[in-house]
């Protein structure tokens, strides 16, 4: 299972350097996909509806839902290529990279014994400080919205990496319904900040200065 967490690592990583949305949003896809196939790796052969319903939550929801969602809306906008999920200079990226330092030895502190649950607690914590560095650095709508997908994920992730248990279908269900509705109105937003813009630009007369 190592590759895959280093490989969540790399995604995790990777949309802060290379700053456009399709790069964030496929970072998302892939950070859902992979902790599905994480999932699949510690229940190779899903018996329960808690396993299933956990599988279908990190692939339809978390991997193909919340990025397809968005991608419709920023498509339909024909919004710019560039989007910074971090600002675009040298202490950002060290803080960026001091993270992954601090998140590692964090989960050494807390798991002393070396291993896989100790890389994914690495890693969980690594999501989780570097979605609150976006959220702390951008006041953009949709990098805010990145920031508090990638602290979900990531809490996603440490969930994974606990004892196995099986939480009622009902609260199981109640956490999914959550996310998509999550999604749904990160969405509608969006498409209301656009459609608001469009107005303004529309009332505003060729070549006023508001």
């Amino acid at each position: 299972m190592s590759p895959l967490l280093m490989a969540l690592l790399g995604v995790l990583l990777v949309p802060l350097f290379v700053a456009t949305w399709r790069t964030s949003l496929l970072g998302l896809s892939c950070q859902g996909l992979l902790m599905a196939w994480i999932a699949y790796r510690m229940a190779p052969e899903p018996s329960t509806a808690s396993e299933w319903l956990t599988l279908a939550d990190l692939v339809l929801v978390r991997g193909l839902g919340a990025p397809l969602a968005l991608y419709a809306v920023l498509h339909a906008q024909r919004a710019p290529a560039r989007n910074d999920v971090i600002p675009p200079n040298l202490l950002s990226w060290t803080f960026a990279l001091g993270i992954v330092l601090v998140a590692f030895n964090f989960s050494a502190a807390l798991v002393p014994e070396h291993g896989q649950q100790q890389i994914l607690v690495a890693v969980a914590a690594t999501g989780v400080m570097l979605g609150f560095l976006v959220l702390a650095t951008q006041s953009g709508p949709f990098s805010q919205m990145i920031g508090a997908l990638r602290i979900e994920n990531a809490i996603a992730l440490f969930e994974l990496g606990g004892e196995r248990h099986h939480e009622p279908l009902g609260v199981q269900l109640g956490q999914i319904a959550v996310v998509a509705m999550t999604i749904t109105l990160y969405r509608w937003y969006l498409k209301t900040l656009t459609a608001s813009s469009g107005a303004a630009d529309e009332g505003t007369p060729d070549g006023a200065t508001l």
